[in-house]
């Protein structure tokens, strides 16, 4: 079994003593706790000074020894921070909890730069303890983590159906647990590792680079451009047209998918949302990614379409009204119609 989600692995600073006494910094007259990494430079400090310390609210700025820039809303008392911070890395990762000399330390949220989410304990600057994870992708994890890994018991739960329950090591699967098939039926395996004892793993296939012409030929030309590119498999046949290779690749998607079973797909292949979706990009002019998720009935309609990651809200509301009406091929569970998640995961590009 693959294991969805990025390991999250995170250094934010250099590593500080538990019981050290605490360094100062900033500016003779209103010094501050060190926080880490160490400022290059004496910090920015807006809030108010007390007796020669930082005192009451206000945001630090510094920057470290490569011109890394960070920010942090605090609250201090006699110089040394109190309750909770909003620390915001260089990368674009933001941290909301409790520091110790600098560091991460306690109860915090952190949200990384590339959408990941983590919610739960942290011990001096290591993601180490019991924790809720929620993936850029929609996966979800609870349980228990080590070193910024999936560590001891937990549930991986994924945004396609299914989940993972069991133990884990170094941020795999690991030791006995059960896999709960995707499609609302309550059917579930034993596994080893991860792993259906005597079930074949699953063979890596390779996919195609296929393209979607737009409708229409340009403006005095006759040539058509490119509605979409880099699709793995042939975007205008249905599941059933497409070859055992194909078909494998759209299986390989959904980690929970029971042997057998069929996931749900656009009843004529995906061509006509892409069509569809190129023509977003050339009246809303955006650009970025979009992961559009459709819950498809067991009669083959949209129940409920989620679309996720674009910032114009009306372009998102657009390619979810598209995902809502296209026809679908419902998934099929122990040989019967079932409801399942289908997934579109594009990029929009404005064309040179």
């Amino acid at each position: 079994m693959k294991t969805a989600g990025a390991v999250l692995l995170l250094v934010l600073g250099a590593p500080a003593m538990a019981q050290e006494a605490p360094a100062w910094t900033g500016a003779a007259d209103c010094r501050l706790a060190a926080v880490k990494p160490q400022p290059a430079t004496t910090p920015s400090w807006n809030g108010g000074c007390k007796a020669g310390f930082a005192d009451g609210k206000g945001v630090l700025e510094w920057d470290d020894a490569k011109n890394k820039h960070y920010k942090m809303e605090a609250e201090f008392a006699a110089g040394r921070v109190r309750g909770e911070v909003t620390l915001r890395y260089p990368d674009g990762t933001v941290y909301k909890g409790p520091l110790t000399n600098g560091v991460p330390d306690g109860v915090g949220y952190f949200r990384f730069a590339d959408g990941d989410q983590y919610e739960g304990d942290v011990r001096m600057d290591e993601l180490t303890g019991s924790a809720e994870v929620l993936y850029a992708n929609g996966d979800d994890y609870k349980g228990g983590f080590k070193k910024g890994k999936r560590d001891g018991v937990g549930v991986l739960t994924w945004v396609l159906g299914g989940r993972y329950e069991g133990g884990w090591k170094d941020g795999k699967p690991s030791g006995p647990g059960k896999i709960v098939y995707a499609g609302g039926t309550g059917r579930e395996a034993a596994v080893q590792d991860g792993r259906v004892p005597g079930q074949a793993d699953a063979i890596s296939v390779s996919g195609g680079d296929y393209v979607v012409k737009r409708d229409f030929a340009t403006p005095g030309s006759t040539h058509r451009d490119d509605a979409a590119m880099g699709i793995p498999v042939r975007p205008n046949k249905g599941f059933h047209d497409l070859s055992p290779e194909e078909q494998a690749l759209v299986k390989s998607l959904y980690e929970g998918l029971a042997p057998g079973d069929e996931p749900p797909y656009p009843a004529n292949g995906p061509a006509d949302f892409y069509k569809a979706m190129a023509r977003i990009v050339r009246e809303t002019q955006v650009e970025g990614s979009v992961s559009v998720y459709v819950l498809v009935g067991a009669d083959g309609k949209a129940r409920n379409v989620t679309a996720l990651g674009l910032k114009d809200q009306a372009a998102r509301k657009a390619v979810a009204a598209v995902a809502a009406v296209i026809p679908y091929k419902p998934a099929v569970c122990a040989g019967q119609p079932c409801e399942m998640v289908y997934p579109y995961r594009i990029g929009f590009s404005l064309k040179p």
